[in-house]
């Protein structure tokens, strides 16, 4: 019977002086997650280089699910623990090769034998524990027959201070860094494909991430905010919670349609989108910025594009998918599960008001000049939209 999963830590381990505040993290994430899923509290042992989440008589596959969705996780395996004796290792190590066996449907099986020695002290070396697991395996299983090579089962064992592991399936995890130990940003949500994989790959690199969406009822729909509540939904899957501020932006909107022509919407649209976004930053003790923006991807995005942007905000922008092809990106949405949720046909502000023509080199004098006509307007439509936020 499992008693433990064994979880295995990869870029944590590459940390120097603060590698115990990047694990007590991870610990934390994936207890909050287990938490949430399962409305269990689990434990878990911190061990040189592995952490060990008790079962406590529940099911390893209870907890498959939970710990696929936790950034910084390499890999996890269900292990049986054992001590340092030696029968009780070869009886351990038989009845994980039976179990392995009987749920592959195998009467006639093919094997290997993999010994790890991380306690120096047994005294038993790594390839003579391998002969010994092997031979004992083949005296008690009938139709087994040893391969190091095309094997059906690969019995791992890990002789550790604390006790041997042994076990026969790993299992891949997120990799990266777990969530909240690189800081906060906020996201812009816009609904689309392309924003929440740039939230993910965020939240991959450890960031606390909170979603800035801007409506523009009634020109978009209720439907078109359930759309983005629901992609928040699916991202909160990896990091436990997204808060997301929904912000007022028809006003705005209007008056950029009624003041400036029509070929400068987009570019003093989202000029204003990131002050706003930054604002809410600053108020959330956020450091950054994370957009969408892939390079050339449409006309608000070319290198003059984001240029205009950039230069109304003293927070980093950052845009993760910078230099994805889009089919690379739609592949991440798939495996995050927002492909289907961002293809429904609700339009964004943006889509609403996109102009006919719209500038792919927007000159930069060209843009202050026309958001002239607004000068008297613009920082306090930005402070009532901020102020009238949704969270």
């Amino acid at each position: 019977m499992y008693n433990h999963i064994m979880i295995r830590y990869g870029e944590i381990a590459l940390k120097g002086k603060n590698q115990k505040d990047f694990l007590n993290r991870l610990i934390h994430n994936i207890k909050e997650q287990i938490k949430t899923d399962l409305d269990f509290n689990p434990t878990i042992e911190k061990e040189m280089g592995r952490l060990y989440l008790l079962l406590d008589g529940r099911a390893p596959e209870e907890f498959y699910d939970s710990l696929n969705h936790i950034f910084g996780i390499t890999s996890y395996s269900p292990a049986r623990k054992t001590g340092l004796e030696l029968e009780d290792i070869k009886a351990t190590a038989l009845e994980e090769l039976h179990g392995a066996m009987a749920s592959m449907g195998l009467t006639n099986c093919k094997f290997r034998v993999t010994v790890k020695r991380a306690e120096k002290k047994f005294p038993i070396t790594s390839p003579e524990m391998q002969q010994i697991i092997a031979a004992h395996m083949l005296k008690n299983t009938p139709g087994l027959k040893a391969d190091l090579h095309n094997y059906d089962v690969d019995l791992l064992l890990e002789i550790r201070p604390e006790g041997t592991f042994i076990y026969t399936r790993s299992f891949e995890g997120l990799r990266g860094l777990p969530v909240g130990s690189s800081g906060r940003g906020v996201v812009l949500l816009s609904g689309g494909i392309d924003s929440p994989v740039a939230g993910w790959l965020a939240m991959k690199r450890g960031v606390t991430v909170e979603a800035v969406h801007f409506h523009s009822y009634p020109y978009t729909s209720e439907q078109a905010k359930e759309k983005v509540l629901e992609l928040a939904k699916r991202m909160a899957k990896y990091s436990n919670r997204v808060i997301v501020h929904m912000v007022p932006f028809t006003k705005i909107q209007e008056e950029i349609a009624h003041y400036c022509h029509d070929n400068m919407r987009i570019p003093i649209m989202r000029r204003i989108m990131v002050r706003i976004a930054e604002e809410i930053a600053r108020q959330r003790d956020c450091l950054a910025i994370f957009t969408g923006d892939n390079l050339g991807q449409v006309a608000s995005q070319t290198m003059a594009s984001l240029v205009a942007t950039n230069e109304v905000c003293e927070l980093p922008v950052y845009r993760p998918l910078i230099g994805f092809d889009k089919q690379e990106i739609v592949d991440i949405s798939l495996k995050i599960d927002t492909y289907d949720i961002s293809t429904q046909p609700y339009e964004d502000c943006c889509t609403t008001f996109v102009a006919k023509h719209p500038v792919t080199k927007p000159n930069l004098n060209v843009i202050k000049h026309s958001e002239l006509k607004l000068a008297e307007k613009i920082d306090e439509m930005i402070e009532e939209a901020v102020r009238t936020v949704e969270v």
